[in-house]
């Protein structure tokens, strides 16, 4: 399916608003863009080095086929690595109608679900029986840990030093052929261990931070943001399709990506990346827009319009292609209180606005609590 930054572009959206709706947080967790982020978890740093990745003949794995209408809630790996927080998962899993996890594999701090939990593949195996799908969240180019394990795959700064963002993440160069198949690495990894479907976050170039610091050590500065990105998702598809055809391939993206076909000047375009995936999944918190989009002065107060307009007017962009587009589209909605106390009846209206706008077949949403506490979620009927 997660402080703020702003990105260094003019977004002529809804009154030409240049601030956009990563720009929140708390004293727990925060609003990074592309989900809100338990900042626990970037103190570790992974164990393995992208070059140990070895092809090797992976394991028969039953999968579930992926929900035609997906009802899904968001897991942290500390989670699914806790035998209490487990449990309630998986009872929420048995009480709802819910029928799809999204559980982290691979962190911004490039911590790993591997590292921690070394029976995962025995909680997924449980999961499918019950017919549960199973989605692996690996955060792609902010990855602390790969600077420390391959320092050349990361951005740096003009002294050599790995350079960082605001939150003091390094990040790969979206460029780096290393640091692609260290991604790839891993995303295989994870079809081993049984995931149903491997979710790209944070496939874009950084957006907060000193950004006339960085020296690339791959892009070349010259080629388009966006092109360096659909180059990457391609070089993934292709891997990823070869090592296992029935895998699922989804992509989160911000709401604006949605909005917006310029690509924001990170890199994230809808028409590119819609042929890669089998899976959208933008971002549309109401609480990460800003004042005056869609005529709101805050628009987290208003959950049904901002979601339903948003996944509209992307779809519309999308001109010919929109029909077909409608089957991959699943929005991430807000389960957390962040400019507005987030009821049970306020969770309820993002999810009638997706069925509204994209039909009640073939679609679906997932659920976003960075605690992973979905009690208000489910005081509502499905």
């Amino acid at each position: 399916m997660k402080n703020g930054f702003i990105i260094p572009v003019i977004l002529v959206v809804f009154g030409g608003l240049a601030a956009v709706f990563f720009a929140f947080g708390n004293s727990n967790s925060v609003v990074n863009g592309d989900s809100v982020y338990d900042d626990n978890v970037a103190t570790t740093t992974p164990q393995i080095q992208a070059q140990n990745f070895k092809e090797e003949t992976k394991p028969v794995i039953s999968h579930v086929k992926t929900p035609d209408i997906m009802r899904a809630v968001y897991s942290t790996m500390w989670s699914a690595s806790s035998k209490q927080k487990r449990a309630y998962l998986e009872d929420l899993l048995d009480k709802t109608d819910l029928n799809s996890i999204v559980i982290d594999v691979k962190g911004s701090g490039g911590e790993m679900i591997f590292d921690n939990f070394s029976d995962i593949s025995s909680f997924i195996n449980e999961l499918h029986q019950k017919g549960v799908y199973v989605i692996a969240r690996i955060v792609v180019f902010q990855d602390s840990g790969l600077a420390k394990t391959n320092p050349e795959f990361s951005l740096k700064k003009q002294d050599g030093s790995v350079w960082r963002d605001r939150k003091g993440f390094a990040w790969s160069d979206p460029a780096s052929l290393g640091a692609w198949d260290h991604v790839v690495g891993v995303a295989k990894k994870s079809i081993d261990a049984g995931f149903d479907e491997i979710n790209y976050d944070y496939i874009r170039f950084p957006t907060d931070g000193n950004l006339q610091s960085i020296v690339y050590p791959a892009w070349d500065g010259v080629e388009d943001k966006s092109d360096v990105i659909k180059r990457f998702v391609a070089y993934s598809k292709e891997k990823l399709k070869a090592y296992s055809l029935e895998t699922k391939l989804s992509l989160d993206i911000f709401g604006y990506t949605f909005l917006n076909v310029s690509g924001l000047g990170i890199g994230q375009k809808l028409t590119d990346v819609l042929d890669n995936f089998d899976y959208i999944y933008p971002m549309v918190y109401p609480s990460h827009y800003s004042a005056g989009n869609f005529g709101f002065t805050n628009p987290a107060d208003h959950p049904y319009e901002v979601v339903s307009q948003t996944l509209q007017k992307g779809l519309d962009s999308l001109g010919e292609r929109k029909e077909e587009a409608k089957g991959k589209i699943r929005p991430w909605i807000q389960v957390f209180d962040l400019g507005a106390k987030y009821t049970p009846a306020m969770i309820e209206a993002q999810i009638k606005a997706t069925y509204d706008v994209l039909g009640e077949t073939n679609t679906g949403w997932l659920m976003w609590s960075p605690s992973n506490n979905y009690d208000e979620a489910f005081s509502i009927k499905l």
